[in-house]
């Protein structure tokens, strides 16, 4: 009876430490399949501002259609905002995301990205505080240029005779035109919104001799998730009858009945749609130094 429980006490006791071990294992691979599943279901988008938008933060349209489309797809979206500086920095030492939003023509992204989809545009114009004007007086001594950020307002103001005009940051040509300096401001849509802001009373007219005002996003070639980032894509272009949330156009879609109406769904003669190298930004501006548009347009084509 002894060597029946002894026996019995060691089986047991094996029985336990099987079931303890079998335990072990089944909780760590089930922590290890969860680890895996949220790498897979999670992406980094960058946000890169390379031109001036219309209102508000598309860093935040961005993450606010990521949110939705977390409870849709089951997939965090992660948005930062970064200067085209720093982007190309931190791509230059390997920190690479899933996916990169930035405007056409931006420099040091090429290399990283499979295609590109544009997902929001803005457009150039010429404004005026003189509501009776028809712009044909328009030239380089009463015009003041909004130089921008990263896009190529000089190639617009070449296109538009205005090579001579004066370039001042952003809300420096804005005050200038609000206190009576120059009758008119080659700026964009952002312009439109600081006038409506200031309840002023102003004339517009949209400049359709050059673009390159359009927000592109890309999957990057380092991507792990590029099932996701096409899905997060598809989503956003979904959102396309939002984008007068932040001041924006959309292709193919009518979203204004005020001023900013004046620059919807317009075709361009010349533009520039897609990330250029640096050999093709230099070309460019050395163009617009010489005032050679027909080099210009070669380089445009």
């Amino acid at each position: 009876m002894r060597k029946l429980l002894s026996k019995i006490k060691k089986f047991a006791l094996v029985a336990v430490c099987l079931a303890f071990i079998i335990s072990f294992i089944c909780l760590y691979c089930k922590k290890e399949s969860a680890s895996a599943v949220n790498e897979s279901t999670a992406l980094s988008v960058w946000q890169i501002d390379s031109f001036e938008g219309g209102k508000g933060s598309r860093s935040d349209f961005l993450q606010n259609v990521g949110k939705e489309f977390a409870k849709k797809e089951n997939c965090y979206v992660n948005v930062v905002s970064l200067s085209a500086e720093a982007a190309r920095l931190n791509l230059s030492n390997g920190n690479i995301p899933d996916l990169i939003s930035y405007g056409a023509g931006a420099c040091g992204i090429g290399n990283f990205v499979t295609d590109f989809t544009v997902w929001c545009s803005g457009c150039y114009c010429l404004l005026t505080l003189d509501t009776n004007s028809d712009f044909s007086d328009v030239n380089s001594e009463n015009t003041v240029i909004n130089r921008g950020k990263d896009n190529f307002a000089t190639v617009a103001a070449l296109f538009c005779g205005l090579r001579e005009s004066k370039l001042e940051n952003s809300t420096v040509a804005y005050v200038k035109l609000i206190n009576g300096e120059y009758k008119y401001l080659l700026g964009t849509q952002r312009d439109i919104f600081r006038l409506k802001t200031r309840n002023v009373a102003f004339s517009i007219k949209a400049v359709t001799q050059f673009n390159d005002l359009y927000q592109n996003i890309s999957i990057t070639n380092k991507c792990k998730n590029s099932g996701y980032a096409q899905k997060y894509i598809d989503f956003l272009l979904s959102k396309k009858n939002e984008l007068n949330k932040i001041g924006m156009l959309g292709d193919g879609i009518k979203l204004y009945d005020d001023e900013m109406g004046i620059c919807e769904n317009l075709s361009y003669a010349r533009k520039i749609m897609y990330p250029i190298n640096e050999t093709i930004k230099k070309s460019i501006e050395n163009s617009v130094s010489h005032g050679d548009i027909n080099m210009l347009k070669e380089l445009l084509k």
